[in-house]
């Protein structure tokens, strides 16, 4: 009868752990999905802000590093995603909308880092 109930104990133990290892492996697989979709959608993002780099780089900032802080600067001062930036100089320059605090915190970042050089 003792084995009987040792058996049992150890089918409990057995299944608690199991419920624990696949809580565990759930959580991390959720993880890895939000981390997923984070990566797929700045991957998305890269093209414009890279467009958007090139017409820095051109309008003033001395280099890819210079343009990069740039919009990171605007970005941040600004309150505006990334990517808005971005995608917001690659439209000013085929002349389309700008926001004018965009547009104006460019121009004085821009300054900064020219002289900064």
């Amino acid at each position: 009868m003792l084995r009987a109930y040792q058996a049992i104990d150890m089918s409990h133990r057995l299944a608690a752990d199991h419920r624990r290892h696949a809580d565990r492996a759930r959580t991390e697989i959720e993880a890895l999905r939000r981390e997923n979709a984070q990566l797929y959608k700045a991957l998305a993002g890269r093209p414009v802000v890279d467009q958007a780099r090139g017409v820095l780089m051109a309008a003033g900032a001395h280099g890819a590093q210079d343009a990069w802080e740039v919009l990171v600067d605007t970005s941040q001062r600004t309150n505006t995603r990334l990517r808005l930036v971005a995608e917001m100089v690659v439209a000013g320059a085929a002349d389309g909308p700008v926001a004018p605090h965009i547009a104006a915190q460019l121009r004085e970042s821009l300054t900064r880092h020219a002289a900064e050089r």
